[in-house]
């Protein structure tokens, strides 16, 4: 085994999935091709997400019995990941987060990086423009809302995985603010296939609001 081969087993991607089996079918063997092991959290799904744990190799299938929410997911699989892996890729099946761009992150975790952070040429919500444009300026943060990162996981502490009220914004944040180890790099984002998991228009701006104010406030600062 090469020392590159050896390099990767250290890197787990995390996927949260609710009914997303179409874009996990073409998703999955796209990832293949970069040798990292895979988490998807089926987050309660009414689909065919369970039947993909013999499709491809390296790939783990944590089935929720309901719905625990995008974040929640994300977060319950960062959790699993800590067990056993040193960094995690986290990214969505929806084809908005191009597999392309995980060489990017493979090379950056051997620069010892804490946090890997994708810049989106496009967001989908008012929120997102507003305080991320805020964040990049004044903290160097370019977009904390973006689900396509990486982490060194010995900087997640399981206890705050665990409160359900501290969200992955405020994780990054403080992961960003005590270390000073990130990385910015500009992704370009498709549109995404299917609608939205984390809340329609609406909605999504109101959950992305008060995910930030704890920040904002300088409340719930890990």
């Amino acid at each position: 085994m090469t020392l590159s081969k050896i390099f990767k087993k250290k890197i787990v991607i995390i996927i949260p999935a609710k009914n997303e089996y179409a874009n996990l079918v073409r998703l999955l063997p796209k990832l293949i091709l970069y040798e990292l092991n895979i988490i998807v959290i089926n987050d309660g799904s009414n689909d065919k997400t369970k039947t993909l744990k013999n499709k491809v190799p390296n790939l783990k299938i944590i089935n929720l019995n309901k719905s625990i929410g995008y974040d929640n997911a994300l977060k319950y699989g960062l959790l699993e990941a800590k067990k056993k892996f040193k960094f995690v890729i986290t990214m969505d099946s929806d084809f908005e987060h191009n597999p392309k761009y995980l060489k990017i992150f493979i090379r950056n975790f051997k620069k010892n990086y804490d946090l890997i952070i994708g810049e989106r040429d496009r967001k989908n919500r008012l929120v997102e423009i507003i305080f991320g444009y805020f964040f990049k300026k004044v903290f160097n943060l370019n977009d904390i809302f973006c689900g396509f990162r990486g982490i060194k996981l010995e900087k997640l502490s399981k206890k705050h995985l665990k409160i359900k009220t501290i969200h992955l914004p405020e994780i990054i944040f403080s992961i960003h603010h005590k270390n000073k180890k990130t990385l910015n790099f500009k992704i370009k984002c498709k549109k995404r296939l299917g609608s939205s998991k984390f809340g329609n228009s609406f909605f999504g701006n109101i959950k992305l609001f008060l995910q930030i104010l704890p920040i904002i406030f300088k409340k719930n600062i890990i």
